[in-house]
């Protein structure tokens, strides 16, 4: 959805993508930087589903976000507001383990 957006923007000179709702409206960091090259900056960009299922889902979405935060002018966070139904714990697991990733 934000993707129709974005010539728009990036041509009157706003260059940071958010939100990045990835589990609700498709949206995709990593096409709109290969598209638009390293001057498109993105903020969010995590599927916030997955504090809706288990650890595993969750570890899926850490190892998406290692890999967009390597691209570099990415801030990996949920967009907005948790979903009804996520559950605390998993949210907490990656809390702490989101601190882990490093940008090189």
């Amino acid at each position: 959805m934000t993707e129709k957006l974005l010539p728009t923007w990036f041509e009157n000179g706003v260059n940071t993508m958010f939100p990045i709702e990835v589990g609700v409206w498709g949206d995709q960091f990593e096409a709109a930087r290969n598209k638009f090259g390293k001057g498109m900056l993105g903020v969010g960009g995590m599927d916030k589903t997955a504090f809706r299922k288990d650890k595993a889902a969750v570890d899926a979405e850490l190892q998406r976000m290692q890999r967009l935060a390597a691209l570099g002018g990415f801030i990996p966070c949920p967009d907005h507001r948790l979903m009804p139904g996520s559950k605390f714990e998993l949210v907490q697991y990656y809390a702490e383990e989101i601190k882990k990733i490093r940008y090189e």
